[in-house]
């Protein structure tokens, strides 16, 4: 309802934020189908537009999926867990002896009234670099890598060939980075990924959500979107029992593609 908005954010923000709650709450579950543009319009006294912007972000965050000819739909809750090791995709392909190369889909800056303006949030006005780039071992699409960079923290990001470089390699480079956090979650593709990937709508994907900071100053947020059956991940620890009870983790993760 229209209550459930918070007036200090811009409506769009407010209608995300009341929808998200509805989906964390469990009172829209997994593969609930999201009401239409104008139920959601009527509902909240806005307009179509502003509500697809919010659905727009909801689905660019994993929450929702929109599956054309059958609506939008709640992807559901998602467990959790630390990677701690993300090597570079162009040293794996090397290691494993193929032959790397990359596309550029995107590479500039996030407008204000993007779908992604939200995605690396800053604590004051500057510019966010976005590139997303599909990567490919030996001609076949293996990834897509969104990175969303706070250009006050690497100037020149816009300027790299990142035929010829990868964003990892550059942003060890010239970053330096204090804070790591990472999720995984299976989702369903949007059309447009699944297309550049050459996958169908029934094949699910694997989202690695990195973000880092510098002393609490926002540096980068990566997305790396893989066909399920083409990539796993592996994850290993030391786990020994401390005087409290408790289990202290040191953990190192690796990943693997499925060739």
């Amino acid at each position: 309802m229209a209550n459930e908005l918070q007036s200090s954010q811009p409506l769009y923000e407010q209608i995300k934020s009341a929808i998200e709650k509805r989906i964390r709450g469990d009172e829209w579950p997994a593969d609930f189908r999201v009401p239409s543009e104008e139920s959601l319009a009527e509902e909240f006294g806005a307009s179509s537009l502003t509500v697809r912007r919010a659905l727009r972000e909801l689905q660019s965050e994993g929450m929702l999926v929109r599956i054309q000819g059958r609506g939008t739909f709640v992807v559901g809750p998602r467990m959790q867990c630390a990677i701690f090791d993300l090597p570079d995709v162009s040293e794996e392909i090397a290691l494993s002896g193929g032959v790397h190369t990359s596309e550029v889909l995107f590479l500039g800056f996030v407008p204000p009234d993007s779908p992604f303006a939200g995605m690396l949030p800053l604590p004051y006005e500057g510019p966010v670099c976005h590139s997303r780039l599909l990567h490919k071992e030996d001609g076949t699409p293996i990834q897509i890598e969104d990175r969303f960079v706070n250009q006050a923290e690497a100037p020149d990001y816009l300027k790299q060939d990142f035929t010829r470089i990868t964003p990892h390699a550059y942003l060890l480079r010239e970053t330096e980075v204090t804070y790591v956090d990472n999720t995984i979650r299976a989702i369903r593709a949007d059309e447009e990924s699944r297309r550049a990937l050459e996958i169908d709508g029934n094949q699910p994907c694997l989202l690695l959500d990195r973000r880092t900071w510098r002393e609490g100053v926002p540096v980068t947020r990566s997305r790396f979107l893989y066909p399920g059956d083409r990539y796993r991940l592996r994850s290993s620890h030391e786990a020994t029992p401390n005087r409290g009870g408790t289990t202290p983790q040191r953990s190192a993760a690796a990943s693997r593609r499925i060739r």
